[in-house]
């Protein structure tokens, strides 16, 4: 079953809103877990963000509950919209929060998985607690991760990221703003010394 591999909870809340994983969805968690680099190019409407996102939720949830989870950044997202981010960032709050109460259902303990939008509209107070307190997924834009790499601050939140995600990644991979970002993923590798899994998608 292509739900098996991820914890109950996870599944529970999945099928729960869906009625079967797709294609795209199937072929990527296995290439994902596997820890291969990924690039999704599937149609709209084919849970392309959740083929990005669900496997790491997974990981996060396990290490939650296996008392591992830190309170640090894991998972980096990276549109090239402000406007994208923030929708992003909402598109996460149900799954969060569904999978919070199938955890529930089950009499396990509740994760507060935290996901923050970074970018250049992001107020002043927003920005400090994300210093105090790191989101678990970061979302950003190409230019923001560029100004974070380059503060201190910024690279202590970065330094412990596991794996990127670039969101229309056929917008930016033959022009400047592409070149600047890959120069980005380049950097933020040598800073987390480890090539960081890096998941594309495209429509």
């Amino acid at each position: 079953m292509p739900l098996t591999h991820f914890h109950p909870a996870v599944a529970d809340w999945f099928a729960s809103q869906f009625a079967a994983p797709t294609s795209a969805q199937q072929a990527a968690w296995g290439a994902i877990r596997r820890g291969r680099h990924t690039l999704v190019a599937a149609p709209t409407g084919s849970g392309k963000t959740l083929a990005a996102f669900l496997q790491a939720i997974d990981g996060l949830v396990r290490a939650g509950l296996d008392g591992t989870l830190a309170e640090q950044t894991s998972v980096l997202y990276v549109s090239p919209l402000k406007a994208l981010s923030n929708d992003i960032n909402l598109n996460l709050l149900a799954p969060l929060a569904g999978i919070a109460d199938a955890l529930k259902a089950r009499g396990l303990p509740e994760i507060a998985l935290r996901s923050m939008v970074r970018t250049g509209d992001t107020p002043q107070s927003e920005r400090v607690a994300m210093r105090k307190r790191p989101p678990h997924i970061l979302v950003t834009t190409p230019e923001s991760l560029y100004i974070l790499l380059g503060s201190a601050s910024g690279r202590r939140m970065l330094a412990t990221t596991r794996s990127v995600i670039v969101d229309e990644i056929h917008a930016l991979a033959a022009n400047k703003r592409g070149a600047h970002l890959a120069l980005s993923l380049q950097r933020l590798d040598a800073l987390c010394g480890r090539k960081l899994v890096r998941i594309g998608l495209s429509a």
